[in-house]
This record gives structure tokens, sequence and C-alpha cells, in this order.
């Protein structure tokens, strides 16, 4: 069973949110997405929804006699109400026994018809759709977090470096990614963070192959994307590996390029910093030495519980938006030549109070992507 935060960590998660509530006029919030849940609470199931009341330190998980033991280990802390009808009936009995006006739901996981079914169920007027905030709070990791995150960056580095001995020509993408994911799983990892890119030669080119039946050349190009999961916390990397005699003269150069695109990127990592000049630090690289219209994607993206959170390095990110300290970003420039193959290189970096700190640390000079 996972770890859960512990109580000062979950407090300190709670009490920006209820201030988020009270501010915007409302008695208390429900979380739907269970990552949400499993943030303010550590319980990790799904099927249930959370509500944070304003007032007092309660907190309640509305679910089902299948999490009942699970709760009480993961969440002792909680109040679990396990459900003998719909959620939306518990919903309103628990509301109208702790005598809520207006509860807040949680916008960014509500489809339509939920919506409507909380609304005929509590009354339109008793509730409303409504931005949380947790978003952009979880985006800053305290130091529980970051330790999971390396944690799990140090899981997914030990299964590369065994896959550096398995991996010959004449295997296929899928037992390529087959053998990475086994073996996270049994360094300790929960799981993958993503299904595993394993992309040989040209089908490096498309940034999210995905793997298949195409073999490994005796002097070809693997473009290797993967991640590990740790207590419910994700990593993120990229690295290439060239088989036989090596890159040719022009995957040589990419290759460098690249390199030299996600050092600048990584460079100017700084609080304060706008994510737009990130990403163009490293954007201008490529562009300079005439490869621009092959890096097509963003610079990078936050991780945490998800793979993909807040904030985003992107030319396309808010233009005041700017890097805080805490916050783990990745740094993945690539350059992708259709028909020939692609480069992608990606390291999961802290923001710290002064500058930042790379939290992985698998050699990346093209010396030690030739196997």
């Amino acid at each position: 069973m996972p770890t859960p935060p512990t109580p000062a960590a979950l407090t300190a998660r709670l009490k920006p949110l209820r201030q988020r509530v009270r501010d915007a006029g409302h008695d208390a919030v429900l979380v739907i997405n269970p990552v949400d849940t499993r943030y303010l609470t550590g319980f990790v199931g799904d099927d249930s929804w959370t509500l944070v009341p304003v007032k007092g330190t309660k907190v309640y998980v509305l679910s089902d006699a299948r999490f009942d033991e699970q709760i009480a280990r993961e969440a002792p802390h909680v109040n679990a109400v396990m459900r003998k009808r719909s959620l939306v009936d518990e919903l309103k009995m628990l509301r109208d026994r702790l005598k809520l006006s207006r509860v807040a739901v949680q916008k960014g996981s509500l489809t339509v018809d939920r919506f409507d079914a909380i609304k005929k169920g509590l009354g339109a007027r008793a509730v409303a759709a409504w931005d949380d905030g947790l978003i952009t709070q979880r985006a800053v990791k305290d130091a529980g977090e970051v330790k999971l995150i390396t944690k799990a960056g140090k899981i997914q580095q030990a299964a590369f470096r065994e896959l550096r001995d398995f991996i010959e020509p004449g295997q296929t993408e899928s037992e390529v990614a087959a053998f990475l994911e086994y073996r996270m799983r049994c360094l300790g990892a929960d799981g993958v963070s993503f299904p595993s890119i394993v992309a040989a030669d040209a089908n490096a080119a498309l940034p999210h192959a995905i793997p298949g039946k195409t073999k490994i050349k005796k002097n070809g190009l693997v473009l290797i994307d993967w991640g590990a999961k740790f207590k419910g916390y994700c990593s993120d990397m990229t690295r290439v590996i060239f088989t036989g005699k090596g890159p040719s003269k022009e995957m040589r150069k990419v290759y460098q390029v690249v390199l030299d695109a996600q050092l600048a990127g990584i460079d100017a990592c700084r609080p304060g910093v706008r994510l737009r000049e990130v990403d163009a630090a490293a954007r201008k690289v490529i562009v300079d030495a005439g490869y621009g219209d092959r890096f097509g994607h963003g610079l990078g993206h936050g991780i945490g519980l998800d793979i993909h959170e807040d904030p985003r390095l992107s030319h396309l990110a808010d233009a005041q938006a700017v890097l805080e300290p805490g916050q783990v970003v990745t740094v993945e420039p690539g350059v992708y030549l259709p028909g020939v193959g692609g480069v992608r290189i990606e390291d999961d970096v802290l923001i710290t109070g002064r500058g930042h700190r790379v939290l992985t640390d698998l050699p990346k000079a093209i010396e030690s992507a030739t196997i």
C-alpha cells in the first residue's frame, strides 16, 4: 500500500484551498478528480468524491464498500461516507447534515451530465462550477514530493542502465519497452508514468511514437522516452541510443544541436524567469542551426502526481507566467527528420530558491549514447 502523506503536509495543502473557497463565498468544495483527492487526503481509489468544508478541519470522502479498508489505511484522518445510494444522494444528505448553503464543484473535472445531476440533487442555486486553483497549487512541490519524484527518477535510470546491457539488434520496439517497464516494476516502481516510447530509426521522427514490431538495426538509432511512478509521483526522461557504428554524420550534428539546446534551456531555469523565455533559450539554438521547423512542440512541462502538470515551458505559455521555487519541470527539446529519425533529450529539473537542480543524471554526451 502507498505511504500516506504526513498529517502536516495534508494540513498545509488544505489550508490554502479552504481560504480560496472562503474568499469565493462558498461553504465547501467538492473534489471529483481522484488525483486531487490523493493530493489532499492520501486516498488512492477512484469512483469517490471528496468534500472539503470551509469551517473546521474535517474532510469527507464519499465512496463505497470496496474502499472501506483502503481509506482507513491510506487516509485515516478523513471521515469516510460509505454510500448506500448514489453519490449525489449521499452528497445531498451530507450537505444537509453540515448545513452547507453553497457548494463549489471542481470545474476542471466536471462533465455536463455530472453537473446537471448535482444541480438536480442539491438545487441549482446551491452549487457552482468553480476553478479551485489546485492545478496551480499542485505545481509547487513540497520537500516530500520532491523526494518522491527524485526516487522515481532513480528507479527509471537504474532500469535504463540495465536496458543498455539488454538491448541488441533484432529485438522489436515492443520487446525493449516491455523489458524497461518490467525492470522498473522490479526496482520498486508503482508502475510507469506513461506508456513508454521506444522508436527505432524513422519511427523516432514521431515525437509520441507507439512501440511496435519494428526491429532494432545493427547500425541504427533508438529513441526511448520513459518514466517511473513511485508512490504516485512521476519521473520523465528521454535518451537516444545508437547501435553499432554509431550515428551518421547528419544525426551526429542533430544530436549535438539538441544537446546544446537542452543545456541552454536548463541553464535558463531560475525562479522569476518567464516560461516563454526558457523555451526561447533552447529554441534559439535549434533555430540558429537551421532546424527550427523540425521542433514543433514546447520545451517541457511540470510533473508530479500527473505526468503533465503546470507549468508549461512553451512559446505559447502565458506571457507573464514565470517559474517558481518548488516547481519540477522537464526540459526536452527535439529535432525530428521525417523518414530519417529524431533526437530528443530530456531531464527533470527542480526550480530552487536561487536557480535549479537537475534531478536526473544519466550521461548524455554523444559518446555515451553509442553501444
